[in-house]
């Protein structure tokens, strides 16, 4: 009887633990198979985002959605039809571990972009475990590809108004006469400004007061950039009433392809009306006709010194020259027109005439040329024709000869000064440096790192690559 009690007692602590383990276990299942559940509340919080901030056209752009908790292999996608402009690539499945150490599934998907703004692609559908849902993507920005972008030039007033911005209709303006209006100048897209330049206005008063340094903020960042980057502050006057335009600002920009652009101040039209002298005490009044005839004098001071100040050579008018000498090479047909254009552009700032540039596209006319007879005094002597080839053979060593002359001129490489010292060595710390004046056409010898080597007035120095614009 005691060894069946025993027995019995036995049986029952090992039925008890045996409960207590099925009710352990299937808890355990149960919190398991909740947390591996997907509702629909869970598909109501998941986003497809965007792999990068900025999106450009023509460029491969990715997506990525996380869906925690679940097993890729029971995930499927279900595609929507894309709007035009939108060009769906090819997409991925796997899975990913979060920093809790547990483990989802990843689906990337990747895109090509043609028309930019900003832009919402359709909800993918997805299916998991044999259920539908419909994830949402982040709305993206698309910008024109950085190889084809432009640098844009934007004047912000203090009262508010822009000026440079995409727009169908030519943006106007009112301002009034003999009231100060100050403005900032912005360059957006760009990746450098190489310099800039104005021209003071008629019958106004036209100051810059502030030079912003670039060079701290993005102009020479290589990472594109929307942001638009301040250059400079002015202040402009006005003193005639009436339609006008607004001041010309010529700047020279480095765009992202590494291309450099001239911009110039956006069209806009101002309108200057008549002072309002309502609220005008007579003191206001003849304060008002004092500074009249002070900005007459120094109007008349402005004008005087115009012709003096027009001689002065910028270094936009030696990038300007430099430019028109790269299009003189490289053009055939407009040659003509292209260098009337440069003689102009030399002539307008006191220039001497120098001589022109040798056309690139004479030298591949020469070169074809020269090939032609070549290989038709070969096919001549082929064919037994002796004298016809003997002429054939002679026309082609003449051309062989103008050739190899017009070849060692263009590969001569010349720019333009913009400005600064000569120096006898390539280094800041020179003793000996000679002042240069801008305009001149030289030879480009050597180069070496920042310096090029150069002979001017028959004699050679170096000179710092900023002070020399290279005609291409």
């Amino acid at each position: 009887m005691e060894k069946q009690s025993k027995r019995t007692k036995k049986r029952f602590v090992l039925g008890l633990l045996a409960a207590l383990w099925l009710i352990c276990a299937n808890s355990s299942f149960s919190q398991a198979e909740q947390k591996n559940s997907f509702t629909r509340d869970d598909a109501e919080k998941l986003m497809i985002l965007p792999k990068d901030d900025i999106f450009f056209t023509n460029k491969e752009a990715q997506f990525i959605l996380k869906i925690p908790n679940i097993l890729p292999s029971d995930v499927q996608t279900e595609l929507p039809n894309f709007p035009e402009g939108i060009v769906f690539n090819s997409s991925k499945r796997g899975d990913y571990f979060s920093q809790d150490g547990s483990m989802g599934a990843e689906i990337d998907l990747w895109f090509t972009f043609r028309k930019t703004g900003s832009l919402t692609l359709p909800p993918l559908i997805i299916y998991v475990k044999g259920r539908r849902y419909s994830i949402n993507f982040k709305t993206v920005e698309v910008y024109e590809n950085p190889r084809t972008i432009l640098p844009r030039m934007t004047l912000v007033f203090d009262s508010g108004e822009v000026i440079g911005e995409e727009t169908k209709k030519i943006p106007t303006i009112s301002l009034e006469s003999n009231k100060t209006a100050r403005f900032t100048l912005y360059l957006q897209y760009a990746i450098q400004a190489q310099q800039f330049a104005w021209s003071i206005p008629k019958d106004s008063i036209f100051i810059e007061t502030k030079r912003y340094n670039i060079e701290k903020s993005s102009e020479r960042a290589s990472d594109f950039s929307t942001k638009k980057v301040p250059v400079a502050d002015f202040e402009w006057t006005p003193f005639a009433s009436g339609q006008t335009s607004l001041p010309e600002i010529r700047m020279m920009a480095t765009a992202y392809s590494g291309r450099s652009i001239y911009l110039t101040t956006p069209e806009c039209l101002v309108t200057i009306t008549p002072q309002n002298k309502s609220k005008a005490d007579k003191q206001d009044m003849k304060t008002s006709e004092q500074d009249s005839v002070y900005a007459y004098a120094w109007a008349e001071e402005t004008s005087g010194n115009k012709e003096q100040q027009d001689k002065e050579i910028s270094p936009f008018d030696c990038a300007e020259i430099a430019r028109l000498r790269s299009q003189e090479r490289r053009s055939f047909i407009n040659a003509r027109k292209i260098r009337a254009q440069r003689i102009a552009a030399e002539e307008k700032i006191g220039l001497q005439k120098s001589e022109n540039e040798p056309l690139l596209p004479i030298f591949f006319i020469l070169l074809g040329t020269t090939g032609i007879l070549a290989a038709l005094g070969i096919i001549l002597f082929l064919l037994k024709k002796r004298f016809e080839a003997a002429m054939a053979g002679i026309a082609a060593i003449a051309f062989i000869f103008v050739t190899s002359i017009d070849a060692n001129v263009l590969i001569k490489k010349h720019g333009i000064i913009v400005g600064g010292e000569i120096s006898p060595v390539p280094e800041e710390s020179a003793m000996t440096k000679t002042a240069v004046s801008g305009g001149s056409r030289v030879l480009i010898k050597e180069e070496v790192k920042d310096w090029y080597y150069i002979v001017y007035n028959e004699n050679g120095g170096w000179i710092r690559k900023e002070n020399l614009a290279a005609i291409k």
